[in-house]
């Protein structure tokens, strides 16, 4: 291999975006999901370096019997934000967990029903988690509610990062059913390990 070419690698085990393929509409709507998941990747990320800076305060302030008496408190909001705003951008860049053993065997037709199921499954319930969501959000934020610590936040704050994280999971889901039914497959990456 000479300098500035790239390895021979199997094309299968490249993670590639299937917009290749995808119809114009198709590709506009993932690229807008894709922007939104990125997007909320990186405020996880930068969520979870001010939880450290957050956990090294909180340790450097014990050593001399202080304390910001919020650490556990923010952290605890910290994770759940983080979790579910990293979500849509796991699923999309394949990173969850996905046990294929049977849908691998399966012939075409029966892998697209499945994947069909499996998607108005996910789907159904992100949509009652969401609305459920969406109403909690709404009554925390007309009742005026306060946490009960030394800062007190705003409950509809740390509530509505986890009803983003729902709502662009759920239109990443909605994507991937469109690509199955406009394109004949949901993946936006082929991942083989």
């Amino acid at each position: 291999m000479t300098p500035g070419t790239a390895p021979d690698i199997p094309a299968e085990t490249i993670p590639t975006q299937a917009a290749g393929d995808d119809p114009v509409w198709l590709h506009a709507i993932s690229r807008l999901s894709t922007t939104l998941n990125r997007l909320a990747a990186v405020i996880s990320a930068g969520l979870l370096v001010l939880m450290t800076g957050l956990i090294l305060l909180e340790v450097v302030l014990r050593f001399f019997s202080h304390s910001t008496y919020m650490a556990d408190v923010l952290v605890a909001y910290g994770v759940a934000a983080i979790t579910f705003l990293a979500a849509p951008w796991a699923l999309e860049a394949g990173s969850m967990i996905r046990v294929k053993v049977l849908t691998d065997r399966m012939s075409a037709l029966p892998r697209r029903i499945a994947e069909a199921f499996t998607l108005l499954s996910a789907g159904a319930i992100l949509w009652l988690l969401l609305a459920y969501q969406w109403k909690t959000v709404l009554k925390l934020w007309a009742r005026g509610s306060l946490s009960q610590h030394f800062i007190q936040i705003p409950l509809w704050i740390p509530e509505c990062f986890f009803l983003a994280g729902l709502a662009l999971l759920l239109f990443q889901i909605v994507v991937r059913g469109l690509r199955l039914i406009a394109v004949g497959h949901s993946e936006e990456r082929a991942v083989t390990l």
